[in-house]
């Protein structure tokens, strides 16, 4: 076997030293017919597959004049048929790991709901033993004060840790504060905030990196169960057709539990992970080492060839979100613009030396401060190094300053979107009175990305959002409404059309992952990673996108999920 890598970032695929056309005479294709396939060229009504690559696609009439002797003809029923797609920024080991789901509390939940399931939570759970969980959403909890008091009226003797819905805020009991040690003289860490009331007491808030002097305390669950759940989550990504993702925030055990479940074959879409920095923004032993240690757990169709840098934190009521010019209204505990992680002059000589080694930087960046400086790290590396490294990548690029827009095609940067937050939810009112009119009006720019001629790709960011679906993702992307339509927008004027919703989560995403040139489209030569739907996504209602069901996933030629009948 000769193994060659497709970029110095990209998946490492296989072949056989044996000639194309002995391959084609060994093995017969595998044949599709009556579809409605999307292709760069128009829909098609027939494809070949060979192994894990599109030998050819064309019309029903080019299709007569093909070599007869498929192993396998699949008659598709007139069903629509895409390329897979991709997630760009999803954290399913995060959810696997159980940090935000051991005590589960739904998005919507007001103080009463939220405290009932706290207080069964802590009954189901032994004394003494940790209750975590999320994710609570501060818009919904009016009137009840989001303090430590609260949460120990439900539970006095165990610890209690609860994520806030975007997973920059924790918010913790009495015990959890004493158990890391925090009280009125403990120091703010570097790029966290813990919240205080007005005599200097910890209010069991803790912002950014604060909430790592709780978190750090939850004993971790065996790799054994981290290997289940994921397995869990793999098969659910496939249900919604999707073949590819970046794992947004790994550590080295993470990368572990990834590599084994490539062994066993349970992996089956390509996956890069991304190596945490440092919230703060500085290194440490442990990413040094598993940064240079990366090449160990890469296997055919995953790399973690990826730095996850967080350049600030959100945009709500936190006002951790690094911005230009002051948040709308003041919050007592954080700066008027906000939190940026990092110090840019450092930023820009570990981007450049990360380019060098042809590891993708994927930054967290929701404040058009944070997009900027995230670009000027960017702009060092490729002025040192030139402009053939790895696409870097701007996560939810929340807000963006005009300016900055047209600097991510000149520096070949992918700028990343979280649709699935369009939908208007809970958090949105958060961001909308944080920030306030006029900014609100260009939340997630989308629209301006594409005029810009920037690389425009998606993230769920699952699981601050409910489902990773991406059906919902692009309906919104489209309509900037409520799934299934409705009065409130949020972005109108930011709204894109069906095509460019499509190519985002595939042939663009491809492109960021290295694989343009092998993966994204439907085209000859390319691999045969692609969906089977219940509908025509382009011949429907708008409106309708979000119940688009997906029959088949089909990775490499291989049938990975089907979704039984009935």
């Amino acid at each position: 076997m000769l193994r060659r890598a497709i970029t110095a970032s990209g998946f490492a695929l296989f072949a056989c030293a044996v000639p194309v056309g002995a391959q084609a005479a060994e093995k017969p294709p595998l044949r599709f017919i009556n579809g409605h396939i999307y292709t760069p060229q128009g829909w098609r009504s027939a494809m070949d597959v060979r192994g894990d690559r599109i030998v050819r696609i064309g019309t029903r009439a080019q299709a007569r004049k093909w070599p007869r002797g498929a192993a396998k003809v699949v008659d598709l029923g007139g069903r629509t048929v895409l390329p897979g797609l991709y997630d760009m920024h999803v954290h399913p080991v995060l959810q696997a790991k159980g940090d935000e789901g051991r005590c589960r509390i739904p998005q919507d939940a007001g103080a009463q709901r939220l405290l009932e399931l706290v207080a069964a939570c802590v009954k189901a759970a032994k004394p003494g033993d940790w209750v975590s969980g999320g994710q609570w959403q501060s818009s919904l909890l009016a009137g009840t004060p989001i303090t430590a008091a609260t949460l120990d009226a439900v539970s006095p003797d165990n610890p209690v840790m609860l994520f806030d819905v975007s997973g920059h805020s924790v918010w913790a009991n009495s015990r959890a504060l004493a158990s890391a040690g925090i009280g009125p003289a403990t120091p703010n860490p570097e790029g966290g905030i813990i919240e205080r009331d007005s005599a200097g007491k910890p209010t069991g808030v803790l912002r950014e990196t604060a909430g790592r002097l709780i978190t750090v305390k939850v004993p971790p669950q065996p790799l054994a169960e981290t290997e289940r759940q994921l397995s869990g989550h793999l098969t659910m990504l496939a249900g919604f057709g999707v073949v590819g993702f970046v794992e947004a925030m790994a550590y080295r055990d993470d990368l572990t539990v990834y590599a084994a479940l490539a062994d066993k074959g349970i992996l089956k879409q390509r996956v890069q992970a991304c190596i945490a920095f440092s919230e703060s923004g500085k290194p440490n032993p442990e990413f040094d080492r598993t940064l240079a240690d990366r090449k160990q757990f890469a296997r055919a169709t995953f790399n973690a060839d990826c730095v996850k840098v967080f350049a600030d934190g959100v945009p709500t009521e936190s006002h951790t979100g690094a911005m230009l010019e002051d948040y709308q209204a003041g919050q007592p505990n954080a700066p008027a613009k906000g939190l940026l992680l990092f110090d840019p002059a450092a930023m820009a000589t570990e981007v450049t030396r990360w380019d060098k080694l042809g590891v993708t930087v994927m930054f967290h960046a929701a404040g058009d401060r944070a997009v900027r400086a995230s670009l000027d790290a960017i702009a060092a590396a490729r002025r040192a190094n030139g402009m053939r490294g790895p696409i870097h990548q701007v996560g939810h690029s929340t807000f963006v300053d005009p300016a900055d827009m047209p600097r991510f095609k000149a520096l070949n940067t992918a700028v990343e979107y979280s649709p699935y937050l369009w939908d208007p939810q809970p958090i949105n009112d958060d961001i909308t009175s944080a920030v306030g009119s006029p900014r609100i009006d260009r939340v997630w720019p989308i629209r301006e990305g594409f005029e810009s001629g920037a690389l425009v790709i998606a993230g769920s960011d699952w699981a601050v959002v409910p489902s990773p679906n991406p059906w919902i993702g692009i309906e919104t992307a489209v309509t900037r409404r409520n799934p299934g339509g409705g009065t409130r927008s949020y972005g109108l004027k930011e709204a894109i059309t069906l095509p460019q919703a499509i190519t985002m989560f595939t042939i663009d995403a491809a492109r960021r992952m290295g694989m343009g040139s092998k993966a994204g489209s439907l085209e000859p030569d390319k691999l045969a990673d692609f969906i089977v739907l219940d509908r025509d996504p382009f011949a429907i209602p708008v409106t309708g996108i979000h119940q688009t069901t997906v029959l088949e996933t089909w990775i490499g030629g291989q049938q990975v999920f089907t979704r039984p009948k009935g």
